[in-house]
């Protein structure tokens, strides 16, 4: 059994799911609109990426944004492996990410990133990183491929619809 708890950002209510061990999430999801851990909603993510693009302005800071795309290039998998690679790669980026850094969901096939305080060169090294961690995990032999973009604000992109333009353009590719 499940609780949900209510927070405010920004005068809008938003709920966090809560197990009945006191644990967040609760387990992983089986698509991408039932919540879980940190990984937030598509909707929730691209409000909070718009509030972290203007407070990078304000402050003249940078921020990362890395996308995760889980592509199947075999009919060798079905549906079911797709959502244990994704559960799979969820986990992996809530254990590899800093507490600061904001995991969402785009799609079922697409989760992203955003590095706050995180320059090219800190993006590129946390990109080298879980690539060197998606290497133990056997995901070319169940049909699927992860590919990680990134992008870096202010260099590559220079405001909130750039960016949100930018992962739908790669989404669709």
């Amino acid at each position: 059994m499940r609780d949900s708890t209510y927070f405010y950002l920004n005068n809008k209510r938003m709920r966090t799911w809560r197990s009945e061990d006191g644990k967040s999430g609760g387990g992983f999801p089986s698509g991408p609109e039932e919540k879980f851990g940190r990984i937030l909603s598509r909707d929730l993510f691209l409000f909070i990426l718009d509030i972290e693009v203007k407070r990078s302005q304000r402050y003249q800071n940078f921020l990362c944004l890395m996308l995760f795309k889980i592509k199947q290039f075999s009919e060798q998998g079905d549906r079911g492996s797709l959502q244990a690679c994704y559960r799979k790669l969820g986990h992996l980026l809530m254990e590899e990410t800093r507490e600061s850094d904001i995991i969402g969901s785009l799609e079922l096939n697409r989760l992203v990133v955003l590095l706050p305080y995180a320059d090219v060169k800190a993006g590129a090294h946390v990109k080298s990183r879980f690539e060197d961690a998606l290497k133990y995990y056997d995901f070319k032999s169940k049909g699927i491929e992860i590919m990680i973009d990134q992008v870096c604000f202010p260099v590559d992109r220079s405001d909130t619809m750039d960016l949100i333009n930018w992962a739908l353009r790669i989404e669709q590719s």
